[in-house]
C-alpha cells in the first residue's frame, strides 16, 4: 500500500469517526440566528487563513469554533465547526481548480471536519470534569487545550503517515511558529467574545465578531509579510551559497552540470530535471543531466533547431517559461513540448542558459503535480542559470585552451622535425608517420598537385596498396580528396557510408578528414587522414590537421621558394609598370595606344588588341591594336564584329577569366585566323559586374611562363586595364553631363525670360501667377498682354506705367495658360515656338477662337515633332468684367462666383493645337462680378501624386479655392503650393503653372 493510500484511509477513518460520534451525541435543537452568524464568521475567518508551505493553513477558526461551543452548546458547536470545515475544504478545492479526485474533494474535507468534531466533543468532555467553561476559566482552558491538541496531533499523525519521520520534522520546523502565534495564542479571545455576547447582548457580540475579523486580517497580513521576508532571506542565502559553489567549482563542464543540479534541488523538487548544452555553432543538443522520477539516466544527444519545441523557442526568444498546468495552458504555450510519454508532466519551469547574448543550453524542472512551481521558483532558477551559464562558458574556454595547448605542443614538435628536412620525398614520408605516431590516425596519405592532377606521394598504409595509388592519380574533383582540393576547405566525414563522394581504399575506414594545404592562394596538395571509428573526428582534429597542413605547405614550397619569389617579383613588376603607364593617360586614344603597347614590351607577345563590347548592338568594335599588318589593321577598324561571327570572344567575355582560344582559332574573327600564332589569350575586361570588352594577347610561339602563372598575370593586367577604361569613360560621361547641365541652365534662363516679367496692375483687380518646371526646363507657359490700343499706349509711355483704372481706355487684357505634351528640352523648345505663334495670332485683337485657329495652322505647319499643346485663352474687359474665352483641350479654369458661392468650370469644345491642320474651336463669355475669382491651372496640379499613388484631383482643388477665395490671388497660390507640397511630400512629377485673377468687391 502506498503512502497516498494510507493517508486516504486515515482521513476516512478519522473523518467518519468524528461524524459518527456527533450523530451519537446529537439531540434535536433549534438553531438560532446566532448560529448562522457564527457559521458565516467561521467561513470568513477561514478565507483569511495563512499558509506556510509545506504545512497546513493557519487561521483564527479555533476562536470562532470555541466561541460557538460556549454560546450554542457542545453539540451545536461541534456541528458548526465540522460543517464549516467541510464546506471550506470543498470551496478551496474548487477555487484552486483541483481535478475531480477522491483525495482533495472528499477525503481531505472529511478529515478536517471529523477532526474538528472530535476536538470539540473531546474538549467539552474534559472541560465538563472541571466545570462550566462559560464561567470557569480553568474549564475553558481544558476545552481549548484539548481541542487544539487534538487538531495538532492529527496534523502530526497525517505528516507521519504521508512523509515519515522527515515529513514530521519538516512540518514542525515550518509550522511551529504560525501554530503558536495564530492557532493557540488568540484562543482566549473566544471566551471574551462569548462572555460579551452572553452577558452584554448582540451588540457586544457584533463588536467582538468585527474585532475578530480585523484581527484575522492583521494576522494574515503580518504572516504574509513575515513569509515574504523569510523567503527573501532564504533566497538570498541560497543564491549566495549557489554562487559561491559555482564560482569555486572545478572548471569541468560535467562537474558543473552535477553541481547545478544539486543547487537547484535545494530550491525546488528536482524529481524531473534536465540540463542540456548546445555544441557551439550547431543544433546539436546534449542532455548532460537527465533525472526522471529521481532516476539518473545516461546523457542523450539530439538535434534541436531554432524554434523547435520549448527548448528551440527559448533558443529563439531567450525567455524563460513557467507552466503551471500543461493540460489547461497547452493552447496558449509559445511552443509545444517535443517529448512523448504515457505520463507527461503537469507543470514545469524552463530556463535558458545565456552567455553574452547567446543561448548555450537550458535547464528544465518538471513535476507530475499541477501548480508545483511559482514565479519565485522561476526567478530563483533564472538567477542560478545566469551564474551557471557564465561558469559553463568559462569551463568550456578553459577546456578548449588546455586542449589547444596540448595540440600546439605536438604541432611545435612536428614543425621542428619537418623544418630540418630538405628533400621533398623524405619530408612527405616523415610527415605521414609523425601524424600517425602523435595522433593515432591510420592510414595517412599526402597528395601533391602537379599540373592539374593530384598525385599520390606518401602514406602509412600497407605497402601492398601503394601501387594502386601510384598508378591511379586522383584527378581534381573526384572523391573527398578531390572535392577538398576544389572547394579549398577541409572536408570532415564521420561516417563515410553516408557520403557518396567517398572512394574506398581501405575496407576498415569509417571516418575521413581531407585537408587541402596551400601556399598563398596556390593549392599545393591535400593531407588525408582516416580512422576506423565512426565519429572519430572533432573540430579540434580539423584545427590540428589544418595547422599541420599549413606548415606542410610551407615546407613543400620551400624547395621552390627562389623560383616562386623571382616569378612573383617579376609579376608584380609587370603589373606595377602597367599601372604606372595606364595612370599617365588622360584620353581614350592615349589609353588604348598604351594598353596595346605594354603586353608586347613586358610579356614578349607579338600582337595585342583591345576590343570594346557594345551590348546594345550585340557587337564588338576594335579600339586599337599593335603588331598587325597595316592593311589588316585598317580592315579591323572598318566595320564592327557581330557577336554571332565571333562566338569565342562572346564565351570569353561571359566567362570572366582569361582563356586560351582554340588552336585553330575557331570562333574568332576571320581576320584573326589569318595571322596564325601558337598562343592566343582572350582576357575579359570587367569591372563592377559590367563587361567592357576584351584584351587579345597573341604569341607566335608558346611563352615560357607556366599556364596558371600566365593566366594570373593576364588577369591582373585585364583588371587594371578595365579599371582605367572605366575611369576614362566615367570622366568623359561626367564632362558630357556637366556640359549638358550647363546648356539646360542656359535654356531655363531663356525660357524664364520668355515669361512675363511682371503682371499688369489694374485698379479693382488683382492678378498673380506661378510657374514651376518639373525639370530644369519645362513645357508649361503663361502670358499676359494688352490688346491693340493698350499695346500702343504702353509702347509710347513705357512699362510698367501707372495703375490704370478699368474702362479708362476701353482696352482688354489678353492672357493664356498652356501645357506642352512632353517635358524637358523638347517640350521647352516647342513651348517657345507655341508661345510666339499664339501671341502672334492674338495681338491683333482677334476673338479667342479665331486667334487660336490661326495659331493652330502655324503650329501644325512648323512642328514636325508630333508634339501638341493644350491652352486656355481669355480676353478680359477690366471695366465691365466681361471675359471671352476659348479652351483648346486644356484643363478648364475654375470660376468662383461671389454671388452664390458656387464654383464652375469654364469649358468650350475643342482639341489641343498642333494635332490637326484645321480645328473647329468655340468660344464663350462670362461676366466676372466683384468678389469673383478665376483660377487657371495646368494638369500638373490635379495629377500631383502622394506616395500611395493618389492624385491631388479636381475635388481638392475646388475645395481649396472655396476655402481661400477671400484672400488675395497670391494667397490662393501660396495655399495651393502648401497643399501640393504636403500631398506629394515636395516631389513634383509634372510642370505646374497657375494664374489667379480676382475682381475686388
Amino acid at each position: 500500500m502506498t503512502r497516498a493510500h494510507a493517508v486516504t484511509g486515515y482521513a476516512l477513518l478519522l473523518g467518519l469517526g468524528g461524524w459518527v460520534w456527533l450523530a451519537v451525541r446529537w439531540q434535536p435543537a433549534e438553531l438560532s440566528i446566532v448560529a448562522g452568524v457564527l457559521f458565516g464568521l467561521a467561513l470568513i475567518v477561514e478565507a483569511a487563513r495563512v499558509r506556510v508551505p509545506p504545512a497546513d493553513p493557519h487561521s483564527l477558526a479555533g476562536v470562532v469554533m470555541l466561541a460557538g461551543v460556549l454560546i450554542l452548546g457542545t453539540v451545536p458547536g461541534a456541528l458548526l465547526a465540522g460543517t464549516a470545515a467541510a464546506l471550506t475544504g470543498l470551496l478551496f478545492a474548487a477555487r484552486s481548480a483541483t481535478p475531480l479526485r477522491f483525495g482533495p474533494w472528499l477525503a481531505r474535507p472529511l478529515l478536517r471536519s471529523g477532526v474538528r468534531i472530535i476536538a470539540i466533543l473531546g474538549g467539552a468532555q474534559a472541560a465538563a470534569w472541571i466545570g462550566d467553561p462559560r464561567s470557569d476559566l480553568a474549564a475553558f482552558a481544558a476545552l481549548a487545550l484539548v481541542a487544539s491538541g487534538v487538531i495538532q496531533l492529527n496534523r502530526v499523525i497525517r505528516e507521519a503517515v504521508q512523509g515519515g519521520r522527515s515529513g514530521v520534522i519538516t512540518w514542525w520546523h515550518s509550522a511551529r511558529g504560525p501554530m503558536l502565534a495564530i492557532d493557540l495564542a488568540p484562543l482566549p479571545l473566544a471566551w471574551l467574545g462569548a462572555r460579551s455576547a452572553l452577558e452584554l447582548g448582540a451588540a457586544a457580540g457584533a463588536i467582538a465578531a468585527g474585532a475578530l475579523l480585523a484581527l484575522s486580517l492583521v494576522v494574515r497580513r503580518s504572516a504574509s509579510d513575515l513569509r515574504r521576508q523569510s523567503r527573501a532571506v532564504r533566497e538570498l542565502a541560497l543564491l549566495n551559497e549557489a554562487s559561491r559553489a559555482i564560482i569555486h567549482a572545478e572548471l569541468n563542464v560535467d562537474a558543473l552540470a552535477q553541481l547545478i543540479y544539486r543547487e537547484a534541488s535545494r530550491v525546488v523538487d528536482t524529481a524531473w530535471f534536465h540540463l542540456g548544452l548546445f555544441e557551439p555553432g550547431s543544433d546539436t543538443y546534449t542532455l548532460l543531466v537527465r533525472i526522471q522520477q529521481r532516476v539518473h539516466l545516461p546523457a542523450l544527444t539530439v538535434s534541436v533547431p531554432v524554434g523547435d519545441g520549448i527548448v528551440g523557442w527559448m533558443r529563439q526568444s531567450h525567455q524563460p517559461l513557467l507552466v503551471r498546468d500543461f493540460a489547461s495552458e497547452m493552447a496558449q504555450l509559445p511552443a509545444r513540448p517535443r517529448y512523448q510519454s504515457d505520463r507527461p508532466p503537469r507543470s514545469g519551469i524552463y530556463v535558458p542558459l545565456l552567455d553574452g547574448g547567446a543561448m548555450i543550453g537550458s535547464l528544465s524542472i518538471q513535476s507530475e503535480q499541477i501548480g508545483a512551481f511559482d514565479a519565485d521558483d522561476l526567478r530563483l532558477l533564472s538567477l542560478i542559470a545566469d551564474q551557471a551559464a557564465t561558469a559553463i562558458s568559462r569551463a568550456r574556454v578553459f577546456a578548449e585552451a588546455r586542449e589547444r595547448a596540448i595540440q600546439l605542443q605536438a604541432i611545435q614538435a612536428m614543425s621542428e622535425r619537418i623544418s630540418a628536412i630538405r628533400d621533398l620525398d623524405e619530408l612527405l614520408a616523415s610527415v605521414v608517420h609523425l601524424i600517425r605516431e602523435r595522433f593515432g590516425y591510420h592510414p595517412v596519405h599526402i597528395y601533391v598537385l602537379e599540373g592539374a592532377t593530384l598525385v599520390f606521394r606518401a602514406s602509412t598504409a600497407d605497402p601492398r596498396l601503394l601501387p594502386w595509388h601510384e598508378f591511379q592519380p586522383t584527378i581534381t574533383g573526384s572523391g573527398l580528396i578531390g572535392a577538398a582540393a576544389i572547394g579549398g576547405e577541409a572536408i570532415m566525414v564521420n561516417d563515410v557510408r553516408d557520403d557518396s563522394r567517398y572512394i574506398s581504399d581501405d575496407p576498415e575506414t569509417r571516418a575521413e578528414l581531407a585537408v587541402p594545404f596551400r601556399f598563398g592562394d596556390a593549392l599545393i596538395g591535400v593531407l588525408d587522414v582516416q580512422s576506423t571509428e565512426v565519429g572519430r573526428f572533432q573540430r579540434s582534429d580539423r584545427f590540428v590537421m589544418q595547422t599541420l597542413a599549413d606548415q606542410l605547405a610551407v615546407a613543400v614550397e620551400s624547395a621552390r621558394a627562389f623560383t616562386a619569389q623571382r616569378e612573383e617579383a617579376w609579376t608584380l613588376n609587370v603589373l606595377l609598370q602597367v599601372a604606372e603607364n595606364l595612370a599617365q593617360t588622360t584620353t581614350m586614344p592615349d589609353l588604348v595606344a598604351t594598353a596595346v603597347r605594354l603586353p608586347p614590351l613586358l610579356l614578349g607577345c607579338e600582337r595585342c588588341s583591345v576590343v570594346a563590347w557594345e551590348p546594345a548592338a550585340q557587337q564588338f568594335r576594335l579600339l586599337g591594336s599593335y603588331g598587325a599588318p597595316a592593311a589588316l589593321h585598317a580592315a579591323w577598324h572598318a566595320a564592327p564584329i557581330a557577336a554571332d561571327a565571333a562566338p569565342a570572344l562572346l564565351q570569353a567575355l561571359a566567362g570572366g577569366v582569361p582563356v586560351l582560344a582554340p588552336a585553330d582559332r575557331a570562333g574568332c574573327p576571320p581576320a584573326w585566323r589569318t595571322l596564325g600564332g601558337a598562343h592566343l589569350w582572350l582576357v575579359p575586361l570587367r569591372t563592377r559586374g559590367s563587361s567592357l570588352g576584351l584584351l587579345a594577347v597573341d604569341y607566335a610561339s608558346a611563352p615560357p611562363l607556366r599556364l596558371a602563372r600566365e593566366r594570373e598575370l593576364l588577369a591582373g593586367i585585364g583588371r587594371q586595364l578595365a579599371s582605367a577604361l572605366e575611369s576614362t569613360l566615367l570622366a568623359r560621361e561626367a564632362a558630357d553631363a556637366a556640359r549638358f547641365e550647363q546648356e539646360l541652365r542656359v535654356a531655363r534662363e531663356i525660357q524664364t525670360a520668355l515669361l512675363p516679367a511682371a503682371l499688369p496692375r489694374i485698379a479693382g483687380w488683382q492678378l498673380a501667377a506661378e510657374w514651376r518646371a518639373a525639370r530644369l526646363v519645362g513645357g508649361d507657359f503663361y502670358d499676359v498682354w494688352w490688346l491693340p490700343q493698350r499695346v500702343a499706349e504702353l509702347g509710347a509711355v513705357g512699362i510698367p506705367g501707372p495703375v490704370v483704372p478699368p474702362g479708362a481706355t476701353g482696352d482688354a487684357l489678353g492672357f493664356v495658360i498652356a501645357d506642352v505634351s512632353d517635358k524637358g528640352v523638347p517640350a521647352a523648345l516647342f513651348m517657345a515656338l507655341s508661345r510666339s505663334l499664339v501671341r502672334a495670332g492674338a495681338l491683333d485683337g482677334s476673338p479667342p477662337a479665331a486667334a487660336l485657329t490661326r495659331a493652330n495652322r502655324w503650329i501644325a505647319r512648323d512642328s514636325e515633332s508630333g508634339m501638341f499643346v493644350t491652352l486656355f485663352y481669355g480676353i478680359l474687359d477690366p471695366g465691365s468684367g466681361l471675359l471671352r474665352f476659348c479652351c483648346a483641350g486644356h484643363n478648364p479654369p475654375l470660376h468662383y462666383s461671389a454671388a452664390g458661392g458656387a464654383i464652375s468650370e469654364l469649358r468650350t469644345p475643342g482639341i489641343a493645337l498642333g494635332v490637326l491642320d484645321e480645328v473647329a474651336l468655340a468660344e464663350r463669355e462670362v461676366l466676372v462680378q466683384p468678389g469673383d475669382v478665376l483660377l487657371c491651372y495646368t494638369d500638373g496640379v490635379t495629377e500631383a501624386m502622394d506616395p500611395a499613388g493618389q492624385l491631388f484631383g479636381l475635388e481638392r482643388l475646388t475645395a481649396l479655392l472655396a476655402a481661400t477665395h477671400a484672400g488675395s490671388p497670391q494667397q490662393v497660390i501660396d495655399a495651393l503650393n502648401h497643399a501640393l507640397n504636403q500631398h506629394s511630400q515636395g516631389q513634383i512629377s509634372d510642370d505646374i503653372t497657375l494664374i489667379v485673377i480676382k475682381r475686388m468687391p
